[in-house]
C-alpha cells in the first residue's frame, strides 16, 4: 500500500499541468537516473527513422496523436545534423504517457541450442516451419501429428526448444560447432499462456518463479513435464538461416535488435519504431529505448520485454528482470495534445 500511494505520488509530481498526457521533463530528470548507452540508442532511432518509423507512425491506429508525420520528418532530418546527446533529447522531444498505471518490465534474449540436420537417437525433438495447416492446433496436436516435410532441423533438448519459442528466436550449434540463426517464423494464433503461472497456482514450485526456476523443475519432474509445457498451447515456427549468425535476431520492425535499446510492446498503443523511455519506478532510473518488437506476453500500456543479447550472461539479466514500469513515449516537442 505505501509503495503505491509513493509512485501514485512521483506520478502526479512529474505531471505537466499543461497537458493531461505530458510529463514534466525537468522534474522526471531531477528525481531519476538516465542510464544506458545514449550513442545506440540514437543509431537505433537514426535507422528505424530511415526505414520504418514514418511508415509505421502513418498506419498506426494513435495517429496522429504520437506526432504527424511532419513533425517526425522533422526530428528525424534535425539528427542527421546535429548533435545526439541528452541535451537533442531535452531539445527536441517531450515526454508523454498512456497510462499511469504501473505495469511490468520483463527481458528477453536469444537462446543456444544443440542442433542437427539429421535426425538421430539423441535429436529427435524437431524444429517446424510454418505451414497454415497447423493453425489453431494447440502444441499437444502439432508435436504428435507434424509433416516431415515441415521439420527444418532437429534439437536434442525439448525444454530449451521451448524457451526458444518463448523467446521468438536464437542461435543453433551443430555438434561441428559451426551455427545457424534460427529467426520466428509464425505461430500457430493460439493465445499464449505462462507456465510459470500455472506453477505458482498449482504450488509446484516454492520460492521464487523465472526463468531458472522453472527450467529446475522440469529437469527434476520430467514424468510432467510435457504435461506442464502443454498447459501454453500457443506453437511458434521458426526459418533457418545460415548466414549473418554474429548478428542478432530480427524483431517484428524488420530490423536486427540492439541489446539494451530495443524492447518489444504491445504494438495495439505503440507504433513500432516509437522511441520510448522506460520508466523503471522502483529504481528511480530511466532507459531510453526503441519499440522494436512484440510478444504474446506482452500486453498492455505499460508492459515491456528489454531485449538483452546472446548468451549466458543475458540470460541471467532476462530471467532475472522484472520490475515495476511506467512507459513514456517521445513526441516531437512542438506536439500539441
Amino acid at each position: 500500500m505505501i509503495f503505491k500511494v509513493l509512485v501514485l505520488s512521483l506520478v502526479f509530481l512529474f505531471k505537466d499541468t499543461n497537458s493531461e498526457n505530458l510529463i514534466n521533463t525537468n522534474k522526471l530528470l531531477k528525481y531519476n537516473l538516465v542510464e544506458g548507452d545514449i550513442n545506440k540508442f540514437f543509431k537505433s532511432l537514426k535507422k528505424v527513422c530511415e526505414k520504418k518509423l514514418l511508415q509505421n507512425l502513418q498506419k498506426h491506429p494513435s495517429y496522429p496523436s504520437l506526432g504527424t508525420a511532419n513533425q517526425w520528418k522533422l526530428v528525424c532530418n534535425n539528427m542527421k545534423t546535429k548533435a545526439l546527446n541528452k541535451s537533442f533529447l531535452l531539445q527536441n522531444f517531450r515526454f508523454k504517457e498512456l497510462s499511469d498505471k504501473v505495469g511490468i518490465l520483463t527481458g528477453y534474449y536469444e537462446p543456444e541450442i544443440m542442433v542437427s540436420f539429421k535426425k538421430t537417437k539423441k535429436f529427435n525433438i524437431p524444429l517446424l516451419k510454418y505451414n497454415k495447416d497447423y493453425e489453431m492446433l494447440e502444441r499437444k496436436k502439432i508435436e504428435s501429428n507434424f509433416r516431415m516435410e515441415d521439420v527444418l532441423i532437429w534439437t536434442n533438448d525439448k525444454i530449451d526448444l521451448f524457451f526458444l519459442q518463448i523467446q521468438g528466436s536464437g542461435i543453433g550449434t551443430l555438434e561441428n560447432k559451426k551455427q545457424v540463426k534460427i529467426n520466428y517464423g509464425g505461430n500457430n494464433k493460439k493465445k499464449y499462456s505462462s507456465i510459470g503461472k500455472f506453477l505458482k497456482k498449482k504450488k509446484l514450485i516454492k520460492g521464487e518463479i523465472n526463468l531458472f526456476s522453472i527450467k529446475k523443475f522440469l529437469r527434476q519432474n520430467p514424468d510432467i513435464t510435457d504435461q506442464i509445457l502443454n498447459q501454453n498451447e500457443r506453437y511458434i515456427f521458426f526459418d533457418i538461416n545460415k548466414k549473418n549468425t554474429k548478428k542478432s535476431s530480427v524483431g517484428s520492425i524488420g530490423l536486427n535488435l540492439s541489446p539494451y535499446t530495443s524492447v518489444a510492446i504491445d504494438k495495439k498503443y505503440y507504433p513500432l519504431g516509437m522511441p520510448l523511455v522506460l520508466h523503471k519506478v522502483s529504481e528511480k532510473k530511466l532507459l531510453p529505448v526503441i519499440s522494436m518488437d512484440t510478444g504474446g506476453a506482452i500486453i498492455g500500456k505499460n508492459r515491456a520485454d528489454l531485449f538483452t543479447g546472446r548468451g549466458v550472461a543475458a540470460e541471467k539479466i532476462a530471467g532475472e528482470l522484472k520490475k515495476k514500469l511506467l512507459i513514456y513515449v517521445l513526441v516531437p516537442k512542438d506536439y500539441n495534445d
